[in-house]
């Protein structure tokens, strides 16, 4: 029928200008000893080691062997599918629920020679440099805009204690280096404002040593949720790591998608 022809097209545009967004924008942190994850035998071989790591498991605080193995971090997406995230090497392309209840199409590009962390967050890295990008979703605060959210906004979504970087304890020496606003054009021919930080912090590690990191962040609105794109390495690989880190947050979009239509009488088969 006419109707369901013409919202099919819209549906196949909109994922066409995300995975453009993609390809215009185009890693999973080093393991940790063997006693840090208790739940792998000691005979693990490094790619199982790599593959448990990857999954999102962490020791869950102090030292050695003895350390229990905490949940996977909290990011707050809610993906609606069940199917891998990947469109293509170095291309996320999936379906996410939003505070509204409506769906959300969010895309971000990545090195092809990163890792996706398998279930339910939308999380790929480098083990071999700690280089790292991950998604994470919260409700827009009441009254709130995307330009106007505080930096208490960011710091505390960024640093739940059940989430990738506060899961050990404080953040220390956080900081907003740079920030703006960039309007990015969305299929429906309008502009989408996009939030754009440059952040520096010092976390805690499972074994309680203090590590910086920088983070280069794009944030928007979208159904009623504030979707934060985090492309971060260690500090100390900030200038080598940044070109790589900008490519992921431009890659970045978070798109409403458009409500399916019911058939009308019009498009009653004749």
């Amino acid at each position: 029928p006419k109707g369901l022809v013409s919202t099919s097209m819209r549906l196949l545009e909109r994922r066409a200008a995300l995975f453009s967004a993609v390809l215009l924008g185009a890693a999973q942190p080093p393991l940790p000893s063997r006693a840090a994850l208790s739940g792998v035998p000691d005979t693990a071989t490094a790619d199982e080691l790599a593959a448990a790591y990857a999954t999102g498991a962490r020791a869950d605080g102090g030292r050695g062997a003895n350390t229990m193995i905490r949940k996977r971090a909290e990011s707050g997406v809610q993906r609606v599918g069940s199917d891998s995230p990947v469109f293509k090497p170095g291309a996320i392309l999936d379906g996410v629920r939003s505070a509204d209840g409506s769906t959300v199409d969010v895309s971000f590009a990545y090195p092809k020679e990163w890792t996706v962390a398998g279930g339910p967050n939308l999380d790929v890295r480098d083990v071999r440099t700690s280089d790292s990008a991950y998604l994470l979703a919260a409700p827009l605060p009441s009254g709130q805009a995307l330009d106007t959210l505080p930096r208490s906004f960011f710091a505390e979504l960024l640093f739940r204690s059940d989430g990738k970087y506060g899961a050990y304890g404080g953040v220390d020496d956080f900081a907003i280096a740079e920030s703006g606003v960039a309007l990015l054009s969305s299929p429906s021919g309008g502009e989408q404002p996009y939030r754009r930080l440059s952040l520096r912090f010092d976390v805690l590690t499972y074994n309680q040593n203090t590590v910086r990191r920088r983070a280069l962040v794009s944030a928007t609105a979208a159904g009623g949720s504030v979707y934060v794109l985090v492309a971060s390495c260690l500090g100390s690989r900030f200038k080598e790591a940044q070109p790589a880190l900008a490519s992921i947050q431009d890659s970045f979009r978070a798109l409403a998608a458009p409500r399916r239509l019911r058939p009308g009488p019009e498009d009653k088969p004749a």
